[in-house]
């Protein structure tokens, strides 16, 4: 038996190992160790097992994040502000139902992982510029662009999925969002409303790969041909994003998966034919480096520019995110 023979039986072994241990498919187990390496890929799993603290992010177009902080510690709760979030708080003592209190219901805070409020705060979009979710249900990033662009600008919500939609117009009157427009289309589709947009936010499709600690189900219910499923339709959306981008705009691709399938493995095969786009480095170092060479392929050297948010690093659920922008 050869040195590769061996690498590859060790591997499996390990793969099984930890998969019966933890519960999971043996595939997903073995391809963690592959791109993250035994130690890391034990760590993982371990973080994978501890429940996620609560979160929420103060919706300041109807209250300041002071006051609200106020007013829920005035009945019990212990807040402690998120460091990337100036509006963001984790909320380590609960004193009754999140979801059910009166400033929730009036649109005070979206209960939302840290994950995903940095989505928004990359793209950072700005007032009076055409925006465009091109997956929006049900809200959680759509709401907070408008948050950041001050009920300004144009900001078109797309799903594809018309069961969806109420959802989504629930949230938005919840948090008092004036300027979008609600759209029920696929957004593969998207070069046929001929906008250009200044700023695109493709939350895309995924298997969920990062959401273990909030939903362990996600251990098994996925298999390697949901996978390929979903790369296939994230290439799809991602290049009908980037064509709908003005020059000089920007498109930030990010899923809630810590699959390279879903993600670096996307963009590699999207960008490697085009000079037309780059990836730019995101203003702060949120996560780790993007990937650059896995399961043995190397991929574009500008995915380094790209994010990771790890559970067992960054204590959030696992992310991935990317900043593309057309060329002048």
């Amino acid at each position: 038996m050869n040195r590769v023979d061996i690498f590859i039986t060790e591997l499996q072994k390990d793969a099984r190992r930890l998969a019966e241990e933890y519960d999971y498919l043996p595939y997903m187990v073995q391809r963690y160790i592959q791109f993250l390496g035994l130690d890391e890929a034990v760590k993982l799993l371990k973080a994978n097992e501890k429940p996620l603290i609560p979160s929420i992010r103060v919706n300041t177009l109807k209250i300041s994040a002071l006051e609200l902080k106020a007013t829920l510690e005035g009945k019990g709760f212990e807040l402690e502000k998120i460091e990337w979030i100036p509006y963001g708080f984790n909320v380590t003592k609960e004193s009754s139902n999140l979801g059910s209190l009166h400033e929730y219901l009036h649109g005070y805070y979206y209960l939302q992982n840290v994950a995903s409020m940095l989505s928004a705060v990359i793209l950072d979009p700005k007032p009076n510029e055409i925006v465009i979710d091109m997956c929006a249900a049900p809200g959680s990033k759509s709401t907070h662009l408008a948050q950041l662009m001050k009920n300004k600008g144009t900001l078109i919500l797309i799903d594809k999925y018309k069961n969806r939609i109420p959802a989504l117009l629930i949230n938005i009157r919840r948090m008092g969002v004036i300027n979008s427009v609600v759209l029920n289309m696929d957004s593969i589709n998207l070069s046929e409303l001929k906008i250009r947009a200044d700023k695109i936010l493709l939350d895309a499709p995924c298997t969920g790969e990062g959401l273990i600690r909030q939903d362990p189900k996600r251990k098994k219910n996925k298999t390697m041909k949901d996978l390929e499923k979903m790369a296939s339709i994230q290439k799809k959306l991602l290049k009908a994003g980037l064509n709908s981008l003005k020059s000089g705009g920007l498109l930030l691709y990010c899923t809630c998966s810590i699959a390279p399938e879903e993600n670096e493995l996307v963009i590699d095969r999207v960008l490697q034919n085009t000079n037309e786009f780059s990836i730019i480095e995101i203003s702060k170092n949120y996560g780790v480096k993007g990937l650059t060479e896995v399961y043995g392929s190397k991929l574009i050297e500008g995915l380094k520019l790209s994010q990771r948010l790890y559970p067992y690093i960054h204590d959030t659920i696992g992310f991935y995110f990317c900043l593309i922008k057309r060329k002048d």
